[in-house]
């Protein structure tokens, strides 16, 4: 029993110094951001934080069971090799050879829905951002008096950015002078397209795409984001605000000519290298999907260009330990050491070097001679202006809004 607490104690100082950790590069990554965007970076991270319930205590007793212990895990497909990687890794360490590991891959908005309609399956959620987290929370809370949620922590970050074949930003650029949201419905509404846009006929139509955002993450956080482009604010977005009747007719027009099928983050820029310009100018995805995909758009199409939007939001991949009704203190115990394997320093160097999330741990920095964000350094944008995530009844409302415009 020793053993076991001093194992919980270690997690919530380790959480504390990744809260710590977080706060201190924020504060002196920023100094070059100008003062409104540093206060909202700093903001949304330290809201993150705050929000973060990381009650490794309340998770007591001795893991020491007769027999396996299954776990169900409904993630985010984004982390699908890195979680696969580290199941692996996990089975070989004395806590993981009694614990089996079955990874559900779920849109991030499905994985709530999913908790919400009681699949005995999942006893760990980790969408893509915590930004969704209110959407099983507030629901549940009503129907049964109680957070679901017994613990959780960030696993690794990324930001959400916008991918554009690299011919197509410049002329983009030529004409537009950056890449936002409002610029981009400008685009679309060109009937010619590139015609337009850089005289070029021979590449056809403007397009651009995203996820659902009645399913996933990156596709909730683009109307997010288009919300706030058209509010021009960084923080505290409203309800009125978003149901105001020029951002209402502007979203229709632009969601409009958009393609928003797609429910996978993954799947979306997999088809945009399949396929080409000519299915997509440019997506929106995760950061760490793009990098990971420069080499592959290369070979097939040309270069790609990563693009860092005047207002994005952080992915920071939450794991979130259920206290349910099919959950127990077993699962729970077995769900919160493999946590602490995801948190360890080998497993956050590979997150980084591999699958390029930028680390959540203490431990490991976002640069050092090792990192493949170093060999990046001319590609990744480190310094990202972010917006203060919205809360519970904005989201709510865009999906409702968005529903309605379709």
């Amino acid at each position: 029993m020793g053993f076991y607490f001093l194992i919980l104690i270690e997690e919530d100082n380790m959480l504390n110094l990744i809260k710590n950790f977080l706060v201190t590069l924020l504060t002196t990554s920023m100094l070059t951001m100008v003062t409104i965007a540093q206060a909202d970076w700093t903001s949304t991270l330290g809201d993150l934080w705050d929000q973060t319930k990381a009650k490794t205590a309340n998770l007591s007793g001795v893991f020491n069971p007769s027999k396996p212990v299954e776990i169900g895990i409904a993630y985010g497909t984004e982390k699908k090799p890195w979680f696969e990687w580290a199941i692996a890794e996990f089975a070989k360490t004395e806590e993981g050879k009694k614990i089996k590991i079955t990874l559900i891959p779920i849109g991030s908005i499905e994985g709530a829905e999913q908790i919400l309609q009681k699949d005995e399956r999942i006893q760990v959620w980790s969408p893509a951002s915590s930004v969704v987290e209110e959407l099983l929370v507030e629901p549940w809370e009503k129907e049964y008096k109680k957070n679901p949620i017994i613990s959780d922590a960030p696993l690794a970050l990324t930001p959400l950015v916008m991918v554009m074949w690299q011919d197509r930003y410049g002329a983009f650029i030529t004409k537009y002078t950056e890449v936002n949201f409002k610029n981009i419905a400008s685009a679309l509404a060109e009937i010619t397209g590139w015609t337009a846009i850089a005289n070029q006929p021979e590449w056809g139509v403007f397009n651009f795409g995203h996820t659902n955002p009645t399913l996933s993450n990156s596709g909730l956080l683009t109307l997010v984001l288009m919300a706030y482009d058209y509010a021009d604010v960084f923080r505290d977005l409203s309800v009125k605000q978003v149901m105001n009747e020029g951002f209402i007719t502007w979203l229709k027009e632009t969601e409009g000519a958009m393609s928003t099928e797609e429910e996978s983050t993954n799947n979306l820029i997999k088809t945009m290298l399949q396929r080409g310009p000519s299915e997509f100018s440019g997506i929106v995805t995760y950061e760490n999907l793009a990098l990971s995909n420069l080499n592959i758009a290369e070979g097939r199409w040309g270069k790609l260009q990563i693009v860092y939007p005047t207002r994005s939001v952080w992915n920071d991949n939450p794991y979130y330990i259920l206290d349910t009704p099919w959950s127990n203190e077993e699962k729970q115990n077995a769900a919160k050491l493999f946590q602490k394997f995801l948190l360890s320093a080998r497993a956050q160097k590979e997150a980084r070097d591999k699958y390029l999330f930028r680390p959540a741990s203490l431990e490991v920095p976002i640069l050092d001679n090792d990192s493949a964000f170093s060999k990046l350094k001319d590609v990744v944008k480190i310094d990202v202006a972010t917006i203060k995530r919205p809360k519970a009844e904005v989201l709510q409302q865009l999906i409702q809004l968005w529903k309605k415009v379709q």
